[in-house]
């Protein structure tokens, strides 16, 4: 038999009352049932990630012979940099602002 582990976890009340009942009527303890639905999980989500990441290296492997796509990597901008420049924040100008009003320090008019 594998090793176990005790193992606690919290839920609800009501879930659990009517999970005990269901277990009670169909004569399984609710470690059999929780480890029959771990199990059911575990396959089930392991087959759509060993599919997702199947599709996943098929489409890279179509863009890496496609010749009218390129790829990330090949990306580029003017200057040679991979990466895109630097946005300068954004100027009062670009937003339709008037000029800020300044002091020519005659505060008496």
């Amino acid at each position: 038999m594998d090793e176990t582990q005790l193992t606690n976890f919290n839920v609800p009340l009501p879930t659990r009352k009517r999970f005990d009942a269901i277990c009670r009527a169909s004569g399984r303890t609710r470690t059999s049932v929780l480890v029959e639905l771990m199990t059911d999980h575990i396959l089930k989500e392991g087959r759509r990630l060993t599919d997702q990441q199947s599709e996943l290296e098929q489409i890279d492997a179509a863009i890496g012979k496609s010749r009218s796509v390129k790829r990330f990597s090949d990306w580029g901008y003017p200057d040679g940099n991979p990466h895109p420049p630097a946005r300068l924040g954004r100027s009062d100008q670009e937003f339709d602002l008037p000029e800020p009003l300044r002091s020519d320090g005659w505060d008496g008019w």
